[in-house]
Parts: structure tokens; C-alpha cells; sequence
């Protein structure tokens, strides 16, 4: 036996010897027999041909040792995960970078930059260095939702203006009128002029669904901020419905999709994409001294108001006159632990905070500290919910509240008949123009 055979037979001893420690003679076969086969150089058998797929095949499992292949979620695109970490983050960069490409092309000409100009009415003018019936300009942006013009905007980016015009990303600029706005949900709908163009049609949007977002879904933001044209940022969804109170705008109706992607001034009334390129959300506002909290509203909600609003219209919002939180059987308990405070149901509900004066809430005999269970037949496990349910009654019509109340958790039938916000604000107005306005010393 020459020299090289001996060395290598000295090499399978020990390696056996080491095997039979760390794995056991059932793992050390399994460990040898692929060396084996796959010709390793320590064991000084001959290797196979270069390149071959080699698949190991015992009782327990079938595992190859050829590369094993995943897709990157929802864009199609393989990654091989054989490859090294810093390959494979390139890999899904070049995803992420094609999707986010993709989504913008998708909606991108549907995006239009909405420039008004606004006069300073009296009552801005004695706050402000600027004249009554001075002119300012104002910016936002818009989604074009149909082929004839309709586009989609807040309503406090086109508020009081007296002269609107809308350009497309390919710089055509056309002339707009408001059709209708709403104030409670921040919503409104210009008409462009596109009249004059024989063969020329505005492109939709993609309109998606809004009601299956999750936190951490990939969203796109694509606007027009501080006069940078069609800016894109990206981020996720923080939370995908936030009620109007807990965001801090309890004068407004419906819920808000939570953003961590970048929104400015000017950005308001643009789209948040998906990762599909579909409209899901319309970006609105952000927390003030905050960074990366940004909000917008759900499409679904959109849709329905833009269907109201395309007609010249207003739609309805009921008025009960009332201001609610969550409640939970956790804080009712704690709450109901302290002797001097009220006690409170120990159950999933909208907790009553006040009742208005002279509302309906109050002639129906709601009280503080009720907690609202259902609405119309609709449960209630929280404030999202009370929200949706009590904004979606008829004004005029009668709506059953069910409420819990007091120590005894007696349930109450309640009759209320709301009132239509919107008669209620051109009351208001009514009266403010009727006031007489006094102007200060200089």
C-alpha cells in the first residue's frame, strides 16, 4: 500500500471517529454516502462531473441539493436562494425597485396637479397682513377617475376657489370646475375641460380595494408637494383604519388608512398606490410635529362619496350629537375598581362621553356613560364601528340605538331621529354672514 492510499485511509478513520460523535452512525452513513457520491476531495474518491444536480434520497426525506427557488410576493420574480445574502438583497431590491417602476407607470398619467386661486375673504384679512379680495395661489393634487374628466380631490385644496386648473404629467394643461365638494369628508369632485380636444381622453385611474389592507402592505404615494411635480415616496400601511377621532379630526366623518410614507403640503388629494398599481387610499393629511404619520382615505369610502358627489350633489350625514370612545370589559373593570368613579358595563362597546344639549341623543334619553352596543341591528365593539354605523343612518328616519347602562347592565331600546349635518352647517353660515363683522384699531 504506497503512501497516498494510507494517508487517505488514515482520513476516513478519523473522519468516522469524529462523525460517530457529532451526528451518530445512522446520520454519519447518510453524511458519507453523499460524499461519496458527490466525489468529495477529503475522502479521495473521484469527483463527479462538474455541475451535476445531485438529489439525496433516504427514508425519512427527499431533499435536493439543486438550487430551491421562492418567489418574491405578488410581483412573479424568482430569487435563488443558494445564492450569497448580499446577492439574494440585491436580488430583492431589483423586485422591490421593479414593482415600485411598475405601480407608478400604472397610475401615473392619472395623476394631475390642481393649481386655484383663492381670494382673502374679510375675516382671513384681519388675521393676515394680506388685503380683502387679494388673490393667493394654492396647489395639490388630483386622480383622474373617468374618461370624460371627472377628477377626485379633497375638499380643502379647491376650498372657496374662484379659479381652478389642473396639469396632466405630460404638461397639458386644461381649465376645471368644482362640481360638488363635502366638507365632513374632506372630498370633492372637479369637472376638466376637455372639450376642445376632438380625439383627446383623459386616463383612469385603477381603482382597488381597500377593505383587505394589513399593516406592513407596501403603499405608494405619488403627488405634487411643495411644487415638485409628481413626487413618488414609498412605505407601508401602519395601521390600515383609524377613526376620525383618534386621529384627531373628530368634525370629520369615516376612517383613515395610516401611512409612514412621505406626505408634504401639496400631496393632499393624491393617490396611495398599492403594490398592484391600484388607487387604494387618497392621501390627505399628517400629524403635525410628527414624522412619517400620515393619513389617508380608504378608496372604498371615496367611491361612494364620488358617486354622490359627480351629480352635483351632497350626500347625507346623520347627526346625533354625541362624542364616544372604545370601551373594553378591561377598562370598564379598572375604571369600575376607583369608588368614586361612575360605574361603567363591563363589555365591547362605544362608551358615551357627552351628550349635546338639544340633540337628538339627548331627546332619545341617552346618557353619559352609556355604552352603545348596536345600531340599527349592527354590533358595536368599538369606536371605528359606531362610527361607520351612526354615520350611515338616514337623517329624518328613525335609528334604534341599543345601550347598556348602569350596574345592572340594563339594555335599553333607544328611538333617535339625527339631523343632516350639512342643514346644520348652512345654518351656521347663515348665521356668522348675518353677524356684524368689527374691524380692528389700526
Amino acid at each position: 500500500m504506497n503512501l497516498t492510499a494510507w494517508v487517505s485511509f488514515l482520513s476516513l478513520f478519523c473522519v468516522l471517529i469524529k462523525g460517530y460523535e457529532l451526528h451518530g452512525w445512522r446520520r454519519l452513513i447518510k453524511k458519507v454516502g453523499t460524499a461519496v457520491v458527490t466525489g468529495s476531495p477529503f475522502l479521495g474518491f473521484p469527483s463527479t462531473n462538474k455541475g451535476q444536480q445531485v438529489s439525496v434520497i433516504t427514508n425519512v426525506e427527499e431533499k435536493s441539493v439543486s438550487s430551491q427557488i421562492s418567489t418574491f410576493p405578488k410581483f412573479g420574480r424568482k430569487i435563488d436562494e443558494t445564492r450569497s445574502s448580499t446577492q439574494k438583497q440585491v436580488d430583492i431590491q431589483n423586485v422591490a425597485n421593479q414593482f415600485v417602476r411598475n405601480a407608478v407607470k400604472s397610475v401615473g398619467p392619472s395623476v394631475v396637479r390642481i393649481d386655484c386661486e383663492r381670494e382673502i375673504s374679510q375675516i382671513l384679512s384681519l388675521y393676515t397682513d394680506m388685503k380683502e379680495g387679494e388673490t393667493i395661489k394654492v396647489s395639490g393634487t388630483g386622480i383622474i377617475v373617468s374618461d370624460d374628466g371627472f377628477i377626485l380631490t379633497n375638499a380643502h385644496v379647491i376650498d372657496q376657489a374662484k379659479k381652478v386648473t389642473i396639469t396632466l404629467s405630460n404638461d397639458r394643461s386644461f381649465k376645471a370646475s368644482i362640481v360638488s365638494y363635502d366638507e365632513f369628508t374632506d372630498l370633492a369632485v372637479l369637472k376638466a375641460d376637455v372639450s376642445r380636444e376632438t380625439d383627446f381622453r383623459l386616463l383612469p385611474a385603477p381603482l382597488g380595494d381597500s377593505s383587505n389592507l394589513q399593516s406592513g402592505d407596501w403603499v405608494i404615494a405619488v403627488g405634487c408637494p411643495v411644487g415638485l411635480d409628481f413626487t413618488v415616496t414609498l412605505g407601508v400601511v401602519s395601521n390600515p383604519r383609524r377613526a376620525a377621532a383618534i386621529v384627531g379630526v373628530p368634525h370629520l366623518k369615516g376612517s383613515y388608512i395610516q401611512t409612514d410614507a412621505a406626505l408634504n403640503s401639496g400631496n393632499s388629494g393624491g393617490p396611495l398606490v398599492n403594490d398592484a398599481g391600484e388607487v387604494i387610499g387618497i392621501n390627505t393629511m399628517v400629524r403635525t410635529n410628527t414624522e412619517a404619520i400620515g393619513f389617508a382615505i380608504p378608496i372604498n369610502q371615496a367611491k361612494q362619496i364620488y358617486e354622490v358627489l359627480k351629480t352635483g350633489k351632497k350626500p347625507t350625514h346623520a347627526y346625533f350629537g354625541i362624542e364616544t370612545i372604545s370601551n373594553t370589559p378591561d377598562n370598564a373593570h379598572i375604571n369600575n375598581e376607583d369608588p368614586n368613579s361612575q360605574h361603567i358595563p363591563e363589555i365591547h362597546g362605544a362608551l358615551v362621553l357627552k351628550v349635546m344639549p338639544n340633540s337628538p341623543a339627548e331627546k332619545c334619553g341617552l346618557r353619559r356613560n352609556d355604552v352603545i352596543t348596536e345600531v340599527n341591528g349592527n354590533k358595536i365593539r368599538g369606536l371605528d364601528d359606531a362610527e361607520q354605523y351612526l354615520d350611515d343612518c338616514k337623517p329624518g328616519k328613525i335609528s334604534t340605538l341599543t345601550v347598556i347602562r348602569g350596574e345592572n347592565s340594563v339594555e335599553h331600546k333607544l328611538q333617535a331621529t339625527p339631523q343632516d349635518l350639512h342643514a346644520l352647517l348652512e345654518e351656521r353660515k347663515r348665521q356668522q354672514q348675518q353677524m356684524v363683522i368689527i374691524r380692528p384699531a389700526k
